[in-house]
C-alpha cells in the first residue's frame, strides 16, 4: 500500500486517492442527527459514504444501498440532496432504516412522549401484570422485573394506534418509539451488550435494577427525540424534499426498476463474520419480527448466512474464478462446512453485482466497501475477489478506483484474531454504451 492519509472530517473531493492508497478519516460525529438512534454491527461511519456520494453523484439524482444495514447511506443521501433507495432483507434493519429516514414533527413527537411515559409510569407503579411476549428461553435473557418492565414499555408504545392519530402518523410514531425501545433491549438483558453474538457471559455481571428498563427508555426516547428535531428542521430546509423508499427485499433480487439508479453504495455483510440475525435475536422477538419462526429460518436466506444444510456442502463448490476457487478448495481439506459458506457467498455477491449494473444508469458507479477476515487461519481476501468478480465479462463492470479506509472505531468486540484492521472501498463503474454516449454528446 502507499503512505496513509490520515484525514480529519469530511474527505475533501479533490483529493487525490491513488489505487491501492490508504486514507484514515477521523470522525467527528459518528451519532449527530438520528444516526444514532440504534447500534447496529459493522456500522458505517458518515464520512465515508458521504464522501461517494458527493463524488460520484449530483444533487436530485437517485442513490442505492442494496444492503442498507441501518441506513447510514440513505440518510448521507438524503442530507447531500439526494433521493435514496434503501433494500435489506433484514427485518430490523428495515425498521431502524425507516424510523431514521422519516422526518417527524417535535410537536407530534413530544405529545406522544407525553401519552406513553404516563402510561408507562403509571402501570410500572402499579400492581399491574402485562401479558409477557413468550419466546425462546426469555427467562434465561431477562429477569422477572425486567421482562414485566419491558412488556409494559411495549404495550403503551402499542396504544399510539388508539389515541386518534391517523393511520399514517400512527405508523411513524409507532416505528419511531419501537426501534427506541429495542436500542435499550440488550442493554437490561443479562446478554453481553457489546458481543456480535447474544450471549451470556460468567464472567461480566451486570447489576440490572427494577426501573432500570424504564429509566433506560424515557432518557434514550428524549435523547432521539430532540435528534429527530435536528434531522426534521434540516429537512424541512430544502427547497426540493429528497424522496426515499426503504424497501424489505433482496439485493440479489430487489424489484427495483432497471437503469432507475445514478450511484449505488454499500457494506456488505463479512463473509463468516458478523450473524446479524443472532446479533439482534432478543430485540427482534420483542418487536414480534420472527414471527413464530425460529432464528435460522430467518437467517437462512441472508448472504453471508452460516445456516446451511449438511447435504449442500458434500461436494466442494467452484465459480471458475481462480483466486476464490483456490481458497475454497485449501477450506475444504479443513472444513467443508465453512468452505461452502465462504463458495455461497461469493456466488450471493455475483449476483448482487449482476442486479445492481442493472440498476445502474450507463457511466453509473457501484462502491463497495468491504474488509478481509481471517478464516481457519487464513486471510480470506474479499476486495480482490469481488473485484474479480465484478470486471469479469459475467458482471460487466470496469474497475474505476480501489483504496484502503482504516477503521478507527467500532461498537462491537471482535475477537483479536478476527478483527480486521480497515475495509476496502472497491469503486466500479458500469460502462457507457455507444448509444448513451451519443446521447451525451447531443444533451453536451
Amino acid at each position: 500500500m502507499n503512505g496513509q492519509k490520515v484525514i480529519d472530517g469530511d474527505v475533501p473531493l479533490n483529493l487525490n486517492i491513488k489505487k491501492n492508497g490508504t486514507i484514515l478519516i477521523i470522525s467527528k460525529n459518528q451519532s449527530y442527527l438520528t444516526h444514532g438512534i440504534h447500534k447496529f454491527p459493522a456500522k458505517f461511519f458518515p464520512e465515508l459514504p458521504r464522501y461517494l456520494i458527493r463524488k460520484y453523484s449530483k444533487s436530485g439524482e437517485t442513490v442505492l444501498d442494496p444492503m442498507c444495514g441501518s441506513g447510514t447511506v440513505i440518510l448521507e443521501a438524503m442530507l447531500e440532496g439526494r433521493n435514496a433507495v434503501g433494500v435489506d432483507i433484514d427485518p430490523i434493519a428495515e425498521m431502524i432504516s425507516t424510523a431514521k429516514t422519516t422526518p417527524i414533527n417535535y410537536k407530534t413527537l413530544e405529545k406522544c412522549r407525553s401519552i406513553i411515559f404516563r402510561e408507562i409510569l403509571k402501570k410500572v407503579s402499579s400492581n399491574y401484570e402485562p401479558k409477557i411476549p413468550d419466546f425462546h428461553y426469555r427467562e434465561k435473557w431477562f429477569e422477572p422485573f425486567v421482562l414485566r418492565e419491558l412488556s409494559i414499555i411495549k404495550e403503551s408504545i402499542d396504544s399510539i394506534k388508539a389515541n386518534g392519530y391517523t393511520k399514517s402518523e400512527a405508523e411513524r410514531l409507532h416505528r419511531f418509539f419501537s426501534v427506541v425501545f429495542s436500542s435499550i433491549v440488550r442493554d437490561v438483558s443479562n446478554a453481553d451488550p457489546h458481543c456480535t453474538r447474544t450471549v451470556i457471559r460468567k464472567k461480566l455481571k451486570k447489576n440490572t435494577k427494577e426501573w432500570d428498563a424504564v429509566l433506560k427508555f424515557l432518557a434514550n426516547a428524549e435523547k432521539q427525540i430532540d435528534h429527530m428535531q435536528e434531522f426534521y428542521d434540516k429537512y424541512n430546509s430544502f427547497g426540493s424534499k429528497p424522496r426515499v423508499r426503504i424497501i424489505k427485499s433482496d439485493a440479489r433480487n430487489t424489484g427495483i426498476k432497471p437503469k432507475s439508479i445514478d450511484l449505488a453504495v454499500t457494506s456488505p455483510p463479512y463473509c463468516n463474520a458478523v450473524d446479524y440475525p443472532r446479533t439482534h435475536q432478543l430485540e427482534m422477538y420483542w418487536l414480534g419480527l420472527i414471527n413464530g419462526g425460529t432464528l435460522a429460518d430467518v437467517k437462512r436466506n441472508y448472504i453471508g448466512t452460516e445456516t446451511v444444510y449438511s447435504n449442500e456442502y458434500s461436494e466442494m463448490g467452484k465459480t471458475g474464478h481462480k483466486q476464490l476457487d483456490a481458497f475454497v478448495s485449501d477450506l475444504f481439506k479443513k472444513d467443508k462446512r465453512i468452505s461452502f459458506i465462504v463458495h455461497k457467498f461469493f456466488v450471493d455477491m455475483e449476483k448482487n453485482l449482476k442486479e445492481v449494473h442493472s440498476l445502474l444508469k450507463d457511466g453509473g458507479h457501484y462502491c463497495v466497501v468491504i474488509g478481509n477476515n481471517t478464516i481457519k487461519g487464513s486471510t480470506l481476501k474479499s476486495h480482490e475477489i469481488i473485484r474479480d468478480i465484478a470486471t469479469s465479462e459475467n458482471v460487466g463492470f470496469k474497475l474505476d478506483n480501489m483504496f484502503f479506509s482504516g477503521v478507527i472505531k467500532h461498537f462491537i468486540k471482535i475477537p483479536r484474531k478476527e478483527r480486521m484492521s480497515g475495509e476496502w472501498v472497491i469503486i466500479l463503474k458500469k460502462p457507457l454504451t455507444s448509444q448513451s454516449m451519443i446521447g451525451n454528446l447531443r444533451s453536451s
